[in-house]
């Protein structure tokens, strides 16, 4: 073979290696950026296009809330009760029955069993863990409850009390195999109390407008309020019952139907914290000049009386 066929081959060899170099290069995945070089920023911003359109007009459905499940089986949808106080809280008559996380349970005779005050305090536990996490609250002590008779109740009709000037206990009063789900609604109730008095103190929880103290125990207690009437939110329930014809002065309200009253005092409380925010809220609970229903500064805090504030209120009802 001549020279100049030899050169010919070489270079027909090297002209293949060369084009099979590329085919391979082109069908490998491009290399990952080395681990310390940052990622670009246009990589992990959001895509600035709307999001498309609902196929429908039709409003959603509310997603489905605690209200709305059933409390007496799975608890694995409410919050764990993972923070501990050490200690016992104070005393209480009755037979010591349970020991939770910050709860301690004691049950008098006449109403619910030992073992159902049981089950419902380990139910407490998780309540708490959810209204301190809904409020932005935590107890700072120990908390007793008592489990007593409805005829041991210190006023007729009274289902649960807050004590919370001195050490802090709470109690509940039903006949044996009463609904132990309203029973564990009214606890939770009274354990808000417990959280407004951690809040804001006890001296501005004496003072507390009852409009706003028992309003806002209810807001506190959330979905578990909101269960016993089925209600999505604490506006729609106040908006079935003023086109009820619950419509008169706010405060009054108190004279009547408790549960009418206090499930209308939570709207209005709902209302004062979305419209007005939590700060001008907080200032007005702290300063209550007395238990009277809208007897607090709404005036100092808002530049509106109590009045105007329930008429803008009710505008948003109609």
């Amino acid at each position: 073979m001549s020279r100049t066929q030899r050169a010919l081959l070489a270079l027909v060899a090297i002209a293949g290696f060369a084009l099979l170099t590329v085919l391979m290069g082109a069908a490998l995945p491009p290399r990952a950026a080395p681990a310390s070089q940052p990622i670009a920023a246009a990589q992990l911003a959001p895509s600035d296009d709307p999001a498309p359109p609902l196929a429908t007009a039709t409003p959603l459905p509310p997603t489905p809330t605690l209200a709305r499940r059933e409390f007496h089986s799975d608890y694995s949808v409410k919050v764990a009760p993972t923070s501990f106080l050490p200690g016992r809280g104070p005393e209480l008559p009755g037979e010591f029955v349970y020991a939770g996380r910050r709860l301690d349970f004691y049950v008098g005779r006449g109403s619910f069993s030992p073992e159902e005050v049981t089950e419902l305090a380990v139910k407490a536990e998780h309540a708490l863990s959810y209204l301190q996490k809904r409020f932005a609250v935590a107890l700072s002590e120990r908390v007793s409850v008592g489990v007593y008779a409805a005829s041991q109740a210190p006023g007729k009709g009274t289902r649960g009390i807050a004590y919370t000037h001195g050490d802090t206990n709470v109690r509940i009063y039903y006949r044996p195999g009463e609904d132990q789900h309203h029973a564990l609604v009214v606890l939770a109730h009274e354990l808000a109390h417990a959280l407004q008095a951690e809040a804001y103190g006890k001296d501005a929880q004496r003072r507390a407008d009852t409009v706003l103290l028992e309003g806002l125990a209810c807001w506190i207690s959330g979905e578990y309020w909101l269960s016993l009437s089925g209600s999505p939110s604490f506006h729609a329930r106040a908006r079935e019952l003023y086109q009820a014809g619950y419509r008169g002065n706010l405060g009054a309200l108190g004279q009547g139907n408790l549960n009418i009253a206090y499930d209308m005092w939570a709207g209005f409380v709902d209302y004062l914290t979305r419209t007005y925010g939590w700060e001008a809220f907080n200032a007005l609970y702290a300063n209550g000049r007395g238990r009277g229903a809208g007897s607090a500064d709404y005036r100092g805090m808002y530049g509106k009386s109590f009045q105007e504030l329930q008429a803008e209120f009710y505008a948003t009802l109609r």
